[in-house]
């Protein structure tokens, strides 16, 4: 006879710490030390405030279920306003920055344990997610978009590790208030920028993702906002493609696909420029290679 396996619907939160490794690599103390300490100040007391559970910590990451999905897009929208609060003034090289995605479905539990797509899914929108931000299934935004107050970006079918499927996905814009207490926006000091071959965001946020042609030059400039730059399914010409980032207290995010030849490198001032680990090797000129280089200063930069 079949062993009887227990499944629930539950909201599933996933969340990790960017840069995790380099920061123990620098600072394994220190940086055990600034995440306990914002583990019991701010996380688990907003996860608590809203009737999760935490699954299980995973060195930087951890999982959490709720029984409601309101309640998940509500807490983490608190944790990451909280963790920008208690990151203000800290040096870069010192903040603990979260990435947190959420997903809504069936799991398989197993004791304290919980397993299966509705988890896999919630960590690959975690994944996806920029610093400091937050990235829902379909399921999640559609289940919350009628009874909570964030702005959503839709970010388009995304093809993500182990998932058959591409996993449509959204993006929780801060700005306005996702957990419904509204607060005054942030005055802007110019406007978001998106040209041939520039993207600008100034206090603001910009994104590039789904199909879209990338110029030959392209520049990305940040100051004090945030820009995410996806490359998977964008199309790109023969021979070298040039990708300058200029990061100014602020961060960017790049993804790049496995199979394209990458050439990474940049200059962190008081902030950090993580470079991949080179792909780019022999090649056919006419093959295109993406070359990415730039200043982070007192800022972030991640290309993965």
């Amino acid at each position: 006879m079949p062993t009887h396996v227990e499944r629930k619907l539950a909201a599933i939160l996933s969340a990790d710490v960017v840069g995790y490794t380099r920061l123990m690599h620098a600072d394994e103390e220190g940086t055990l030390a600034r995440l306990n300490a914002h583990r019991d100040e701010l996380i688990e007391p907003k996860i608590a405030a809203y009737r999760g559970r935490v699954v299980k910590l995973m060195g930087g990451g951890l999982l959490v279920e709720f029984a409601s999905v309101v309640d998940a897009v509500r807490c983490a929208a608190e944790i990451q306003r909280g963790m920008a609060a208690h990151n203000s003034g800290m040096p870069t090289q010192e903040q603990i920055v979260l990435r947190i995605g959420i997903n809504l479905g069936d799991v398989i539990v197993e004791g304290d344990d919980i397993h299966g797509d509705g988890v896999n899914v919630a960590t690959r929108m975690q994944e996806i997610a920029a610093p400091g931000g937050i990235t829902v299934s379909s399921v999640v935004h559609d289940s919350v978009r009628d009874k909570l107050a964030p702005a959503f970006e839709d970010l388009g079918p995304q093809h993500v590790k182990n998932i058959a499927e591409p996993v449509h996905a959204y993006r929780v814009v801060l700005e306005p208030e996702a957990s419904g207490t509204p607060e005054e926006p942030r005055a802007t000091i110019g406007p978001e920028v998106h040209s041939a071959g520039s993207v600008l965001a100034i206090l603001s946020s910009s994104r590039r993702s789904g199909v879209w042609r990338v110029p030959k030059k392209l520049r990305a400039i940040t100051v004090m906002g945030s820009i995410d730059l996806d490359f998977r399914e964008a199309e790109f010409g023969p021979g070298i493609t040039d990708v300058t980032v200029t990061n100014v207290m602020g961060s960017v995010a790049i993804i790049v696909p496995a199979h394209l030849a990458v050439e990474c490198d940049g200059i962190g001032i008081l902030g950090q420029f993580d470079r991949l680990v080179s792909k780019a090797g022999p090649r056919d000129p006419n093959t295109p290679l993406l070359r990415i280089d730039g200043f982070a200063v007192m800022g972030q930069t991640t290309a993965h």
